[in-house]
């Protein structure tokens, strides 16, 4: 529509040209039809652009540009289309598929900061005794105390994801795949972390606090005293010395219903999870809370029965370990006699529970984090 106006706007300045009478006359027609030209011409570039479909080589040639300066972080851009004469209803890329469903995923939140770029193991000192005032006669000796050190040394273990794709899909897929591949990478990251962080699984490599922890206790959600078991449960981490305000409950979603729907006792209105709080206290959702390993030792399977979990998440710390490196091979023999594309992440990841020796003289009690099971 824009261009029809400009080309009408063009004749009426054509007109104005050929009537004109004198030098300034005819010299403003002329700047008229060349603005409007100018105008015109750059609205039918970006009409072609808009109208050319992507180029699936030029996209893997990108990536491979990207990676070699660092530059790997990309979006899925839809281009707008239209075709002459006519307005599309959504601007987006025609797909000659379906949309794709994304997987179902829940629980990918954590609550605390990884760390990421870290170069090295770092070896965290920690002090495992204190010191203890003495009562003594006037002119007795004091005894002498020693104050013990021991350390924590993270260990990091290398993590990754490969991801083959042929490049006939890569050219009969009408939308950015190689971007979608990375996306899935970025999910499955979080899912490893989640998992990782949540999962009662005894995981060889990294594994979290949780990983093969005893129950401390059994909290019975249809009893009337659940608020209150909730509050004693926080309360013996707190006869330790942590600080009660930086503490987080872990549940799944069913449990959250639950507790949102159960009151606090029978003469108040108010409810054990309420205003985005369970007993007052910040909680997560994650059914990988309810989760061990299968005995392929690969597969998550669920628990036989539920937990409430609560944890101190400043001690466990996350961190990803040097560079995240992203190689997209599409030029390989390898991967050339097989006609795929080849999309290959590499890095390090480390979990360390900063609480397992505190005020132990050495010991190795997890003593930030502890799972209740439900009944």
């Amino acid at each position: 529509m824009k261009k029809e106006e400009l080309k009408a706007l063009m004749r009426e300045a054509q007109a104005e040209y050929n009537a004109a009478e004198t030098a300034e006359a005819r010299e403003a027609a002329n700047e008229k039809f060349y603005n409007a030209k100018r105008q015109y011409d750059l609205l039918d570039v970006e009409e072609r652009e808009a109208n050319q479909k992507p180029d699936k080589n030029a996209i893997i040639r990108e990536m491979l540009q990207g990676v070699r300066t660092d530059k790997t972080e990309r979006e899925i851009t839809l281009g707008t289309t239209q075709a002459k004469g006519q307005i599309l209803d959504s601007g987006a890329v025609m797909l000659t598929i379906r949309d794709i469903i994304p997987t179902l995923n829940e629980g990918l939140g954590l609550p605390l900061t990884v760390v990421t770029g870290v170069a090295g193991e770092e070896l965290y000192p920690v002090s495992v005794d204190d010191a203890e005032v003495e009562e003594v006669g006037e002119t007795a000796a004091l005894t002498d105390q020693d104050i013990n050190f021991d350390n924590i040394r993270v260990k990091s273990a290398r993590c990754g994801i490969s991801i083959v794709v042929s490049n006939t899909a890569i050219d009969n897929a009408d939308f950015d795949l190689l971007g979608f591949i990375q996306q899935k990478m970025t999910l499955a990251v979080k899912k490893y972390l989640a998992k990782k962080v949540y999962s009662q699984a005894a995981f060889t490599g990294n594994k979290g606090p949780f990983s093969g922890l005893n129950p401390a206790g059994t909290i019975t959600l249809a009893s009337d005293n659940v608020y209150e078991k909730i509050l004693t449960a926080v309360a013996q981490f707190t006869d330790k010395g942590f600080d009660a305000a930086k503490v987080c409950l872990v549940m799944d979603a069913t449990t959250e219903a639950t507790l949102k729907a159960t009151k606090r006792g029978d003469n108040t209105s108010a409810y054990v999870i309420q205003d985005g709080k369970c007993a007052g206290y910040d909680y997560v959702v994650s059914h990988y809370i309810n989760t061990k390993l299968h005995t392929d030792n690969k597969t998550l399977v669920p628990t036989d029965d539920k937990f409430i979990a609560i944890g101190y998440f400043d001690f466990l710390a996350v961190q990803q370990h040097g560079p995240v490196r992203l190689v997209i091979d599409a030029t390989s023999k390898a991967v050339a006699v097989k006609n795929v594309t080849a999309v290959v992440l590499n890095t390090a990841f480390s979990l360390t529970d900063l609480s397992i020796k505190l005020n132990k003289k050495g010991g190795t009690t997890t003593q930030a984090f502890a799972l209740y099971k439900l009944a």
